[in-house]
Protein backbone atom coordinates (compact mmCIF):
# COMPACT_ATOMS: atom_id res chain seq x y z
CA UNK A 1 0.00 0.00 0.00
CA UNK A 2 1.34 3.60 -0.62
CA UNK A 3 0.54 5.89 2.64
CA UNK A 4 0.96 9.62 2.44
CA UNK A 5 0.86 11.07 5.86
CA UNK A 6 0.61 14.86 6.30
CA UNK A 7 1.79 16.58 9.35
CA UNK A 8 2.84 20.37 10.17
CA UNK A 9 6.18 18.94 12.06
CA UNK A 10 8.08 16.06 11.44
CA UNK A 11 11.42 15.02 13.88
CA UNK A 12 14.02 15.38 13.64
CA UNK A 13 13.22 18.90 13.25
CA UNK A 14 10.70 18.99 15.55
CA UNK A 15 10.01 16.38 18.94
CA UNK A 16 5.97 17.68 19.53
CA UNK A 17 3.66 14.90 20.03
CA UNK A 18 1.85 14.74 16.63
CA UNK A 19 5.07 14.41 14.81
CA UNK A 20 6.51 11.92 17.48
CA UNK A 21 3.40 9.85 16.71
CA UNK A 22 3.86 10.13 12.76
CA UNK A 23 7.22 9.03 12.72
CA UNK A 24 6.74 5.91 14.60
CA UNK A 25 3.66 5.10 12.42
CA UNK A 26 5.95 5.62 9.12
CA UNK A 27 8.96 3.92 10.33
CA UNK A 28 6.35 1.08 11.61
CA UNK A 29 4.38 0.98 8.10
CA UNK A 30 7.81 0.74 6.37
CA UNK A 31 8.74 -2.35 8.79
CA UNK A 32 5.52 -3.92 6.92
CA UNK A 33 6.81 -3.74 3.74
CA UNK A 34 4.39 -0.56 2.72
CA UNK A 35 5.65 2.66 0.72
CA UNK A 36 5.29 5.62 2.98
CA UNK A 37 5.64 9.31 1.88
CA UNK A 38 5.68 11.99 4.69
CA UNK A 39 4.36 15.86 3.78
CA UNK A 40 5.69 17.59 6.10
CA UNK A 41 6.33 21.48 6.31
CA UNK A 42 9.92 23.51 7.95
CA UNK A 43 11.20 27.07 8.87
CA UNK A 44 14.19 26.82 6.02
CA UNK A 45 14.59 25.72 3.09
CA UNK A 46 12.64 23.25 1.37
CA UNK A 47 13.92 19.27 0.65
CA UNK A 48 13.51 15.75 -0.35
CA UNK A 49 15.14 12.62 1.85
CA UNK A 50 14.62 9.75 2.87
CA UNK A 51 14.72 9.42 6.56
CA UNK A 52 14.91 5.31 7.57
CA UNK A 53 13.43 4.21 4.48
CA UNK A 54 10.41 7.07 4.75
CA UNK A 55 10.18 9.34 1.36
CA UNK A 56 10.04 12.94 4.13
CA UNK A 57 9.36 16.16 1.47
CA UNK A 58 9.49 19.05 4.10
CA UNK A 59 7.82 22.67 2.47
CA UNK A 60 8.43 25.72 3.60
CA UNK A 61 6.38 27.31 5.74
CA UNK A 62 7.43 30.66 7.76
CA UNK A 63 5.11 33.60 9.00
CA UNK A 64 4.18 35.82 11.81
CA UNK A 65 2.27 33.87 14.98
CA UNK A 66 -0.24 36.20 15.11
CA UNK A 67 -1.15 34.91 11.31
CA UNK A 68 -2.02 31.27 12.18
CA UNK A 69 -5.72 31.20 12.91
CA UNK A 70 -5.94 32.53 8.98
CA UNK A 71 -3.53 30.35 7.60
CA UNK A 72 -4.78 27.58 9.26
CA UNK A 73 -7.49 27.46 6.88
CA UNK A 74 -5.21 28.03 3.97
CA UNK A 75 -1.66 28.76 3.21
CA UNK A 76 -0.29 29.36 -0.05
CA UNK A 77 3.09 28.89 0.65
CA UNK A 78 2.43 25.21 1.02
CA UNK A 79 -0.38 24.24 -0.98
CA UNK A 80 0.82 24.25 -4.90
CA UNK A 81 4.12 21.75 -3.11
CA UNK A 82 1.40 19.44 -1.47
CA UNK A 83 -0.56 19.11 -4.61
CA UNK A 84 2.66 18.32 -6.51
CA UNK A 85 4.60 16.10 -3.87
CA UNK A 86 0.90 13.95 -3.41
CA UNK A 87 0.47 13.80 -7.25
CA UNK A 88 4.06 12.82 -7.88
CA UNK A 89 3.66 10.02 -5.22
CA UNK A 90 -0.01 8.45 -6.26
CA UNK A 91 -1.09 7.33 -2.79
CA UNK A 92 -3.58 4.86 -2.19
CA UNK A 93 -4.71 6.76 1.14
CA UNK A 94 -3.56 10.20 2.72
CA UNK A 95 -3.89 10.18 6.68
CA UNK A 96 -3.51 13.37 7.57
CA UNK A 97 -2.64 14.67 11.28
CA UNK A 98 -1.82 17.86 12.92
CA UNK A 99 -2.44 20.38 9.57
CA UNK A 100 -3.43 23.47 11.97
CA UNK A 101 -0.33 25.64 11.78
CA UNK A 102 1.67 25.08 8.45
CA UNK A 103 -0.20 22.17 6.06
CA UNK A 104 -3.52 23.99 6.61
CA UNK A 105 -6.80 22.45 6.12
CA UNK A 106 -6.94 23.31 2.69
CA UNK A 107 -4.82 20.15 2.27
CA UNK A 108 -7.60 18.08 2.82
CA UNK A 109 -9.12 19.28 -0.06
CA UNK A 110 -5.82 18.64 -2.28
CA UNK A 111 -5.97 15.37 -1.15
CA UNK A 112 -9.51 14.58 -1.54
CA UNK A 113 -9.06 15.53 -5.13
CA UNK A 114 -6.88 12.53 -6.15
CA UNK A 115 -9.76 10.47 -5.18
CA UNK A 116 -8.30 8.21 -2.66
CA UNK A 117 -9.62 7.21 1.05
CA UNK A 118 -8.41 10.68 3.05
CA UNK A 119 -8.27 10.02 7.26
CA UNK A 120 -7.70 12.49 9.85
CA UNK A 121 -6.39 12.07 13.09
CA UNK A 122 -6.89 14.73 15.65
CA UNK A 123 -4.36 14.69 18.50
CA UNK A 124 -5.78 17.73 20.35
CA UNK A 125 -8.28 20.07 20.40
CA UNK A 126 -7.42 22.84 17.55
CA UNK A 127 -9.91 21.54 15.29
CA UNK A 128 -12.27 24.01 17.15
CA UNK A 129 -10.42 25.43 20.12
CA UNK A 130 -7.24 27.77 19.39
CA UNK A 131 -5.08 26.92 22.49
CA UNK A 132 -6.49 23.70 23.27
CA UNK A 133 -8.42 24.84 26.52
CA UNK A 134 -5.28 25.80 28.08
CA UNK A 135 -7.19 28.86 29.99
CA UNK A 136 -9.48 26.71 31.56
CA UNK A 137 -6.92 25.76 34.54
CA UNK A 138 -9.56 22.47 35.98
CA UNK A 139 -12.22 21.01 34.47
CA UNK A 140 -14.03 21.83 31.23
CA UNK A 141 -17.56 20.92 29.53
CA UNK A 142 -15.39 20.82 26.31
CA UNK A 143 -17.66 23.46 24.26
CA UNK A 144 -15.94 26.16 21.89
CA UNK A 145 -17.43 29.25 22.55
CA UNK A 146 -16.56 32.26 20.00
CA UNK A 147 -16.93 35.11 22.65
CA UNK A 148 -14.44 33.18 25.18
CA UNK A 149 -12.06 32.36 22.19
CA UNK A 150 -12.38 36.07 20.94
CA UNK A 151 -11.57 37.37 24.52
CA UNK A 152 -8.73 35.36 24.88
CA UNK A 153 -7.57 35.61 20.95
CA UNK A 154 -8.43 39.13 20.74
CA UNK A 155 -6.89 40.71 17.59
CA UNK A 156 -5.42 36.72 16.62
CA UNK A 157 -9.11 36.16 16.42
CA UNK A 158 -10.56 35.05 12.76
CA UNK A 159 -14.34 34.31 12.92
CA UNK A 160 -14.03 32.07 9.97
CA UNK A 161 -11.13 29.79 11.66
CA UNK A 162 -13.69 27.12 12.69
CA UNK A 163 -16.17 27.34 9.96
CA UNK A 164 -13.75 26.90 7.16
CA UNK A 165 -12.27 24.05 9.05
CA UNK A 166 -15.63 22.29 9.74
CA UNK A 167 -16.05 22.27 5.75
CA UNK A 168 -13.08 20.79 5.22
CA UNK A 169 -13.59 18.42 7.61
CA UNK A 170 -16.92 17.68 6.57
CA UNK A 171 -16.62 17.36 2.83
CA UNK A 172 -13.19 16.17 1.83
CA UNK A 173 -12.26 13.73 5.13
CA UNK A 174 -13.84 9.93 4.96
CA UNK A 175 -12.98 9.04 8.56
CA UNK A 176 -11.74 10.52 11.81
CA UNK A 177 -9.99 9.51 15.09
CA UNK A 178 -9.33 10.00 17.61
CA UNK A 179 -6.53 9.46 20.10
CA UNK A 180 -8.66 9.47 23.51
CA UNK A 181 -12.13 8.55 24.41
CA UNK A 182 -11.83 12.02 26.30
CA UNK A 183 -11.10 13.91 22.83
CA UNK A 184 -13.72 11.88 21.46
CA UNK A 185 -16.07 13.40 24.00
CA UNK A 186 -14.91 16.93 22.77
CA UNK A 187 -14.65 16.59 19.44
CA UNK A 188 -18.87 15.30 19.42
CA UNK A 189 -19.04 18.37 21.87
CA UNK A 190 -18.02 20.32 18.75
CA UNK A 191 -19.97 18.58 16.20
CA UNK A 192 -17.18 16.41 14.49
CA UNK A 193 -19.29 12.88 15.92
CA UNK A 194 -18.14 9.62 14.89
CA UNK A 195 -14.47 9.57 15.62
CA UNK A 196 -12.92 5.72 16.05
CA UNK A 197 -10.55 6.06 18.71
CA UNK A 198 -7.39 4.79 18.53
CA UNK A 199 -4.75 5.04 21.38
CA UNK A 200 -1.14 6.10 20.41
CA UNK A 201 1.57 3.43 20.56
CA UNK A 202 4.89 2.70 21.92
CA UNK A 203 7.23 0.10 21.20
CA UNK A 204 7.68 -1.88 24.62
CA UNK A 205 10.35 -3.55 23.82
CA UNK A 206 12.48 -0.90 22.85
CA UNK A 207 11.60 1.69 25.84
CA UNK A 208 11.75 -1.09 28.54
CA UNK A 209 15.46 -1.25 27.75
CA UNK A 210 16.95 1.92 29.09
CA UNK A 211 20.42 2.47 31.08
CA UNK A 212 19.53 4.21 34.70
CA UNK A 213 22.96 3.68 35.76
CA UNK A 214 24.10 5.28 32.47
CA UNK A 215 21.53 8.12 33.49
CA UNK A 216 22.19 8.92 36.91
CA UNK A 217 26.08 8.47 36.37
CA UNK A 218 25.94 10.98 33.76
CA UNK A 219 23.65 13.58 35.85
CA UNK A 220 25.53 12.83 39.35
CA UNK A 221 22.31 11.76 40.89
CA UNK A 222 24.11 8.59 42.52
CA UNK A 223 21.33 6.43 44.71
CA UNK A 224 18.57 9.15 45.59
CA UNK A 225 15.11 8.46 44.53
CA UNK A 226 13.62 10.50 41.28
CA UNK A 227 10.73 11.72 39.86
CA UNK A 228 10.87 12.65 36.04
CA UNK A 229 8.63 14.83 34.16
CA UNK A 230 8.98 14.52 30.64
CA UNK A 231 7.49 17.46 28.89
CA UNK A 232 7.80 20.85 26.95
CA UNK A 233 8.87 22.59 30.49
CA UNK A 234 5.44 25.21 30.91
CA UNK A 235 2.84 25.60 33.34
CA UNK A 236 0.10 23.62 31.45
CA UNK A 237 2.04 20.56 31.70
CA UNK A 238 2.29 21.10 35.11
CA UNK A 239 6.24 21.68 35.69
CA UNK A 240 5.08 24.47 39.01
CA UNK A 241 2.34 21.74 40.11
CA UNK A 242 5.62 19.17 40.36
CA UNK A 243 7.77 21.65 42.07
CA UNK A 244 5.20 22.40 44.64
CA UNK A 245 4.77 18.76 45.00
CA UNK A 246 8.51 18.16 45.59
CA UNK A 247 8.59 20.98 48.75
CA UNK A 248 6.01 18.44 50.41
CA UNK A 249 7.67 15.91 49.69
CA UNK A 250 8.20 13.92 52.89
CA UNK A 251 11.50 12.58 51.13
CA UNK A 252 14.31 15.43 51.51
CA UNK A 253 16.55 13.12 49.53
CA UNK A 254 13.95 13.26 46.35
CA UNK A 255 15.11 15.24 43.08
CA UNK A 256 12.84 16.00 40.23
CA UNK A 257 14.35 15.83 36.51
CA UNK A 258 12.28 18.26 34.32
CA UNK A 259 13.45 17.04 30.61
CA UNK A 260 12.24 19.47 27.82
CA UNK A 261 12.76 22.48 26.82
CA UNK A 262 11.58 26.21 27.22
CA UNK A 263 14.06 28.68 27.21
CA UNK A 264 11.46 31.58 28.31
CA UNK A 265 10.01 29.76 31.59
CA UNK A 266 12.87 28.39 32.90
CA UNK A 267 14.07 30.75 34.15
CA UNK A 268 10.89 31.24 36.19
CA UNK A 269 10.84 28.22 37.13
CA UNK A 270 14.44 27.88 38.62
CA UNK A 271 13.25 31.25 40.88
CA UNK A 272 9.98 29.12 41.85
CA UNK A 273 12.32 26.47 43.17
CA UNK A 274 14.62 28.28 44.75
CA UNK A 275 11.39 30.28 46.46
CA UNK A 276 9.80 27.09 47.44
CA UNK A 277 13.48 26.03 48.86
CA UNK A 278 14.24 22.69 46.41
CA UNK A 279 16.81 24.39 43.81
CA UNK A 280 19.33 22.32 44.57
CA UNK A 281 16.96 19.03 43.60
CA UNK A 282 15.79 20.20 40.70
CA UNK A 283 17.01 19.05 37.38
CA UNK A 284 16.93 20.78 33.99
CA UNK A 285 18.43 18.78 31.41
CA UNK A 286 16.82 20.19 28.36
CA UNK A 287 15.08 18.38 25.82
CA UNK A 288 16.48 14.32 25.05
CA UNK A 289 16.71 12.31 22.73
CA UNK A 290 14.81 9.12 22.51
CA UNK A 291 17.72 7.15 23.97
CA UNK A 292 18.71 10.00 26.33
CA UNK A 293 14.90 9.62 27.50
CA UNK A 294 14.15 6.32 27.66
CA UNK A 295 17.54 5.87 30.08
CA UNK A 296 15.97 8.93 32.26
CA UNK A 297 12.54 6.65 32.42
CA UNK A 298 14.93 3.05 33.87
CA UNK A 299 16.57 5.65 36.06
CA UNK A 300 13.50 7.57 37.48
CA UNK A 301 11.70 6.16 40.44
CA UNK A 302 7.86 7.40 39.30
CA UNK A 303 7.03 9.34 36.60
CA UNK A 304 4.79 12.22 36.59
CA UNK A 305 2.33 13.88 34.06
CA UNK A 306 0.64 16.68 36.32
CA UNK A 307 -1.19 18.70 33.34
CA UNK A 308 -2.83 21.46 34.58
CA UNK A 309 -5.28 21.69 31.03
CA UNK A 310 -7.28 18.32 29.93
CA UNK A 311 -4.32 16.84 28.13
CA UNK A 312 -5.97 14.74 25.53
CA UNK A 313 -3.29 11.59 25.61
CA UNK A 314 0.58 12.73 26.99
CA UNK A 315 2.52 10.02 25.45
CA UNK A 316 5.30 10.05 28.28
CA UNK A 317 2.86 8.53 30.00
CA UNK A 318 2.88 5.25 27.99
CA UNK A 319 6.48 5.08 27.65
CA UNK A 320 6.90 5.42 30.84
CA UNK A 321 4.38 2.22 31.98
CA UNK A 322 6.68 0.35 29.19
CA UNK A 323 10.02 1.00 30.39
CA UNK A 324 8.26 -0.09 34.03
CA UNK A 325 7.91 2.74 35.75
CA UNK A 326 4.50 3.77 37.52
CA UNK A 327 3.25 7.04 36.94
CA UNK A 328 1.49 9.69 38.53
CA UNK A 329 -1.09 11.44 36.13
CA UNK A 330 -3.58 14.31 36.08
CA UNK A 331 -7.11 13.40 36.70
CA UNK A 332 -7.67 15.99 33.96
CA UNK A 333 -8.02 14.79 30.29
CA UNK A 334 -7.17 11.75 29.41
CA UNK A 335 -5.30 10.36 32.43
CA UNK A 336 -7.77 8.19 33.99
CA UNK A 337 -8.16 6.60 31.01
CA UNK A 338 -4.53 5.77 30.69
CA UNK A 339 -3.68 4.74 34.10
CA UNK A 340 -5.79 3.22 36.26
CA UNK A 341 -5.66 4.71 40.24
CA UNK A 342 -4.02 2.53 42.34
CA UNK A 343 -3.32 -0.27 39.72
CA UNK A 344 -0.21 1.01 37.58
CA UNK A 345 0.27 4.42 39.11
CA UNK A 346 -2.07 7.20 40.02
CA UNK A 347 -4.26 9.78 39.03
CA UNK A 348 -3.89 13.30 41.12
CA UNK A 349 -5.55 16.81 40.83
CA UNK A 350 -2.42 18.83 39.37
CA UNK A 351 -4.17 21.76 41.40
CA UNK A 352 -3.55 19.76 45.01
CA UNK A 353 0.17 20.07 45.54
CA UNK A 354 -0.56 17.80 48.91
CA UNK A 355 -2.74 15.15 47.47
CA UNK A 356 0.54 14.53 44.36
CA UNK A 357 3.39 14.89 47.17
CA UNK A 358 0.92 11.99 48.87
CA UNK A 359 1.18 9.89 45.82
CA UNK A 360 4.98 10.46 45.29
CA UNK A 361 5.67 9.42 48.36
CA UNK A 362 3.60 5.92 48.19
CA UNK A 363 5.54 5.37 45.50
CA UNK A 364 9.50 6.59 46.96
CA UNK A 365 8.47 5.14 50.23
CA UNK A 366 7.50 1.87 49.40
CA UNK A 367 9.90 -0.09 46.85
CA UNK A 368 7.97 -3.52 46.79
CA UNK A 369 4.78 -1.31 46.26
CA UNK A 370 6.80 0.66 43.36
CA UNK A 371 8.01 -2.86 41.26
CA UNK A 372 4.51 -3.77 41.66
CA UNK A 373 2.69 -1.01 39.58
CA UNK A 374 5.70 -0.92 37.16
CA UNK A 375 5.13 -4.96 36.32
CA UNK A 376 1.41 -3.47 35.96
CA UNK A 377 2.25 -0.41 34.02
CA UNK A 378 4.69 -2.53 31.64
CA UNK A 379 1.80 -5.35 31.30
CA UNK A 380 -0.76 -2.48 30.44
CA UNK A 381 1.13 -0.72 28.07
CA UNK A 382 2.23 -4.06 26.32
CA UNK A 383 -1.90 -4.98 26.01
CA UNK A 384 -3.46 -1.62 25.22
CA UNK A 385 -1.36 0.87 24.35
CA UNK A 386 1.75 -1.01 21.69
CA UNK A 387 2.54 0.52 18.35
CA UNK A 388 2.09 -3.31 17.07
CA UNK A 389 -1.75 -2.58 18.39
CA UNK A 390 -2.20 1.39 16.72
CA UNK A 391 -0.70 -0.06 13.84
CA UNK A 392 -2.72 -2.87 13.36
CA UNK A 393 -5.44 -0.56 13.98
CA UNK A 394 -5.19 1.84 11.79
CA UNK A 395 -4.03 -0.54 8.67
CA UNK A 396 -7.22 -2.17 9.05
CA UNK A 397 -8.92 1.26 8.64
CA UNK A 398 -7.01 2.15 5.81
CA UNK A 399 -8.55 -1.43 4.28
CA UNK A 400 -11.96 -0.95 5.17
CA UNK A 401 -12.18 2.07 2.77
CA UNK A 402 -10.13 0.74 0.18
CA UNK A 403 -12.25 -1.90 0.22
CA UNK A 404 -15.33 -0.26 0.47
CA UNK A 405 -14.81 1.68 -2.69
CA UNK A 406 -13.88 -1.58 -4.83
Amino acid sequence: MRIALLADTYPPENRGGAGVVVERLAGAFVQAAHDVCVIATTSGAGSHRDQDGVRVRRLRSRYPERFRNTVAMANPMVLPGVRRELADFNPDVVHAHNVHQHLSFASLTAADRLGVPVLYTAHDYLLFCCIKFICTGGPVDFRQRWFNCAKCQRFRWNPARNVVIDQHMSKHVDHLFAISRTLKTALRANGFGGAEVVYNGVDVDWWGNGDGAAFRSTHGLDGDPLALLAARVSREKGAEAALHALARSRHSDLRLVIAGENPRYAPKLRRLADELGVGERLLLPGWMEPAALRDAYAAATVTLAPSTYPDPFNLTIIESMAAGRPAIASTLGAGPEIVADGAWGYTVDPTDPLALADRIDLIVGDAEHARSLGRAARQRAASTFSLQRQVEQTLARYDALLTART
